[in-house]
């Protein structure tokens, strides 16, 4: 690989990883914000909510390919199978100023991952309760229809029963 392209896919790579942090950090803020969210009763803010994390997600997608291509080929420049190369491996490999800044980035990445991920859990776990509560909810109004059908039931053939006696 010639230095000048090396550089440019280096500079193209550390471009990438900077939306992509940025990308992460927006994702992980709407993922919390969404817990109020969840948490109230407004169907359209939550569908409004969903529309913004799967744009982010998409948008995440893209970057993440992109940056798996430049990694492809990088990993084609050193001789290594891509699949082994990372980017703490792509530090050990690369010239200042680039190293610490994939370091760095690696780093960001994997906490932001775990961030998100752990935000992810709380949202799943209030969305479960919400559908524990409307579950149970319906339980007991469809109970309760059942109960005051049984009992018109029980004054109809009452009333019948009134009825053929007289």
């Amino acid at each position: 690989m010639q230095t000048t392209v090396e550089s440019t896919t280096l500079n193209r790579l550390t471009e990438i990883l900077t939306q992509e942090v940025y990308q992460c950090r927006k994702l992980l803020e709407l993922t919390v914000l969404g817990r109020d969210i969840l948490a109230g009763n407004d169907p359209d803010e939550i569908t409004a909510l969903l529309k913004k994390l799967e744009t982010w997600m998409l948008e995440l997608k893209v970057l993440a390919s992109a940056r798996t291509a430049l990694m492809s080929k990088l990993a084609q420049a050193f001789n290594i199978p891509p699949p082994k190369l990372n980017l703490r491996k792509l530090a050990d490999l690369v010239p200042e100023p680039f190293a610490p800044s994939f370091r760095e980035f690696g780093k960001q990445l994997k906490s932001l991952a775990q961030q998100i991920q752990s935000a992810q859990l709380d949202n799943a776990y209030i969305t479960q309760r919400a559908i524990n509560y409307v579950n149970t909810t319906l339980r007991v109004l469809v109970g309760a229809h059942n109960t005051f059908r049984y009992s018109e039931e029980l004054n109809q053939n009452q009333s019948n029963h009134i009825h053929t006696l007289a």
